[in-house]
């Protein structure tokens, strides 16, 4: 092996072995001093070939002024998905931070639509040197003004509990909603609680829709150990569960899976030089793009993702009884519980209808006892 290494990239394998990796790798990819001098000229050919994309390089004052310069961050979000966005996606956004593996350690933040389908849509990346509050308002502010984001007025974001992203939004964007995903919360809070039933509790909690039904997980949890609760509802409800959740973008989704498997999909770009990183990441996305357009092509009127759910919930409709509730609409019983529907509104009192756009269990059967076809109440979202 030390043989084959020698005569191939000419190296003397008795160096530190890292080292001979780094070298090996640079032969292969190129140097990473290189694409960062090139930098500025790839900049300007992706503005060039990529009308009214945006892509933004900040480099450091101070070693301006001593005649070097030193990369900060640089931001890219293209003309295409911006349009994409604006062709109808949902007013929901994911945003993380991966952090890079090449030789100068790096951070890549991104940010992520998700479609009706429940897949991730790219929006904007930025390649910054630390994660910091400084560096996600930069991103945030950049992705508000060019995404004519506002003050986030009916917008949804969905983030883990990253450092110094909370107090950013809450400056930023008054108005959006931000949830962060239940999975990370967990983590940091069963760091002391590593029982199963604890855990499973704080799923149910999480996945309850409507506010009774969460306090009464509260309860069970208490039974176990009444300072899990306690600990608990330190993470507000409000970013975590499903009862607090807004009903405007329609997506009940507590997890920030969408953006982790952004983070899967790119995965082997992110030991490489960072130009080499961004064609990679580009060509991904643009072959996403097609495959994406050339998926859209079933025949029913609504998204397949939208009539599994709606399948699912007529199912359970069929063992729910259905009441005249007067002005009010209709009380549906399921088991031991019982929920109000109100057709006029759209809107049951398990908030399921409210929070997906695609009527309940018991908006099923409501609908069923008023005449009506349930599947035509899915909400335009889902459609094609």
């Amino acid at each position: 092996m030390r043989k084959n290494v020698d005569d191939r990239f000419s190296l003397n394998v008795r160096y530190n072995m890292k080292r001979v990796m780094r070298i090996i790798l640079e032969k292969l990819e190129g140097s990473f001093i290189d694409d960062f001098n090139k930098l500025e000229a790839y900049a300007q050919e992706l503005r060039d070939t990529n009308s009214d994309s945006n892509v933004v390089i900040n480099t450091s004052k101070d070693t301006l002024e001593q005649g070097k310069r030193r990369f900060l961050r640089m931001y890219v979000c293209f003309e295409a998905l911006k349009s994409g966005r604006r062709s109808g996606l949902r007013l929901f956004i994911g945003m993380d931070g991966i952090f890079l593996k090449g030789k100068y350690k790096r951070i890549l933040l991104v940010a992520l639509g998700q479609d009706s389908m429940k897949h991730f849509y790219p929006l904007a990346w930025t390649v910054v040197d630390r994660e910091t509050s400084r560096k996600w308002k930069w991103f945030i502010k950049l992705l508000r003004s060019l995404l004519g984001l506002t003050d986030g007025e009916g917008l949804t974001l969905m983030s883990d509990m990253q450092k110094g992203m909370i107090d950013v939004v809450g400056q930023l964007l008054l108005k959006a909603h931000h949830r962060w995903c239940v999975r990370h919360t967990k983590a940091n809070w069963a760091k002391t609680y590593r029982g199963g039933e604890i855990k499973n509790l704080m799923w149910w909690s999480a996945w309850s829709t409507y506010v009774e039904e969460f306090e009464d997980q509260q309860k069970s949890m208490g039974f176990v150990f009444e300072q899990v609760v306690k600990d608990l509802l330190w993470y507000p409800p409000k970013h975590w569960c499903r009862a607090y959740f807004d009903i405007v973008c329609k997506n009940f989704t507590c997890e920030n899976n969408f953006t982790m498997s952004f983070n899967k999909w790119i995965v082997a770009a992110s030991a490489k030089p960072i130009i080499k990183m961004l064609e990679h990441i580009i060509i991904k996305v643009m072959g996403w793009l097609k495959n994406l357009k050339e998926g859209e092509k079933w025949i029913e009127k609504f998204y397949p993702y939208a009539i599994e759910l709606y399948n699912n919930f007529k199912i359970i409709a069929q063992g729910c009884q259905v009441q005249d509730n007067g002005d009010l609409g209709y009380e549906v019983i399921e088991g031991t519980d019982r929920h109000v529907v109100s057709l006029s509104s759209k809107r049951s009192t398990c908030r399921i209808w409210d929070l997906t756009g695609i009527p309940c269990s018991h908006a099923i059967k409501a609908l069923e006892h008023d005449k009506q076809e349930p599947e035509s109440e899915i909400h335009q979202r889902y459609s094609k």
